[in-house]
């Protein structure tokens, strides 16, 4: 993390020559942005994830990490309507992730 807090501060400048801003610090509103995801994406979500480990597997807790792609594209759906470069493929690749994830976690619990 170090390696790329200093590469992203060396790149910085040159970043403001081409994209210059007024502010560099951030307005109240971003800050409340900032708190929120802070403590909903992830405060909250460690403290979710230390609870869900205690009568879950890890590897199907970790399984369920690949669905962050497919959480990501439907968000971009409803919130940016990006849904033009979606194609049969993207549907096979969800299916196929789902698939795994909903059989892994069948498979745990059925063991218990």
């Amino acid at each position: 993390m170090i390696g790329g807090t200093v590469f992203l501060g060396a790149l910085l400048p040159f970043y403001l020559h081409f994209f210059p801003v007024q502010s560099i610090i951030p307005s109240f509103k971003d800050m409340g942005y900032l708190v929120i995801l802070v403590v909903f994406c992830t405060v909250g979500l460690y403290i979710i994830f230390a609870e869900v480990l205690k009568t879950i597997p890890a590897f199907t807790v970790n399984l369920t990490f690949n669905l962050e792609p497919v959480y990501s594209i439907i968000l971009a759906f409803i919130f940016f309507n990006e849904s033009k470069q979606v194609n049969l493929a993207f549907y096979i690749g969800l299916s196929l992730i789902v698939t795994s994830v909903v059989m892994q976690t069948l498979i745990s619990v059925k063991r218990k």
